[in-house]
C-alpha cells in the first residue's frame, strides 16, 4: 500500500518545479511580478489537491492550473507601485543585441492574444505536443494549430523573421535550447 503524500513531498515538488513554473508564468504574463504571483497562486491551488494528484502527474496538473488561472481573467490586476525616478546609468555588457531581440520578442508577444501567447510558449518553448497543449487550454488540436499558425505569422511579420525555424522563438523566450 502506498504511503500518504506528505507536506515534505509537496515542498520537494515546489523546489523542483519552481523555476519551470515561473518561466511558464512569465511567458504568459510578460511581467516578472505577475508571473511570481501566478506561480505562487498556482502552487497554492495545487496544495489543496495534492493528496489526489501527487501519485499521478502533478507536473501536468500544475501546468493546467497555471494556464487556466492565467486565461480565466479572474485575477485582479494590480497597478500599485510604479517607479518614479529613473535609475542611474549602469554600464551594460556587449550583449545588447540579445537584449534588443528579447525586448522585440516581448513587445511582439504582448501583441498576441493570451491564447496565442500561451499556445506558442507551451508548444515551442516547453516543447509540448499539440494534443497536450489542447488539453491544457481546453480546446481542440485544430484550435491549437490555428493559434500557433496565427501567432507565428504575427511574430514573423512583427519581428521580420526570415526563417520558419521556431527554435529561435524558444531560445528568445527563455525556453529550452537543446
Amino acid at each position: 500500500m502506498k504511503d500518504r503524500p506528505t507536506a515534505a513531498d509537496f515542498d520537494d515538488f515546489v523546489r523542483a518545479r519552481w523555476s519551470a513554473t515561473a518561466r511558464l508564468a512569465y511567458a504568459l504574463t510578460l511581467d516578472h511580478q505577475r508571473a511570481e504571483d501566478l506561480a505562487q497562486e498556482s502552487f497554492t491551488k495545487l496544495w489543496f489537491h495534492w493528496d489526489r494528484v501527487s501519485g499521478g502527474s502533478p507536473e501536468g496538473y500544475l501546468r493546467r492550473i497555471v494556464t487556466t488561472t492565467f486565461l480565466s481573467g479572474r485575477r485582479r490586476r494590480w497597478l500599485g507601485e510604479r517607479p518614479t525616478e529613473t535609475p542611474p546609468d549602469v554600464a551594460v555588457a556587449a550583449r545588447t543585441g540579445e537584449i534588443d531581440e528579447r525586448l522585440a520578442l516581448h513587445r511582439a508577444m504582448a501583441q498576441l492574444s493570451p491564447r496565442q501567447r500561451a499556445t506558442l510558449y507551451l508548444r515551442y518553448a516547453e516543447d509540448l505536443p499539440e494534443r497536450t497543449v489542447a488539453e491544457l487550454l481546453g480546446c481542440s488540436v485544430g484550435a491549437v494549430k490555428q493559434h500557433a499558425r496565427r501567432g507565428l505569422d504575427a511574430l514573423r511579420a512583427d519581428l521580420d523573421f526570415t526563417t520558419t525555424d521556431t527554435a529561435d522563438l524558444a531560445v528568445l523566450a527563455g525556453g529550452r535550447t537543446a
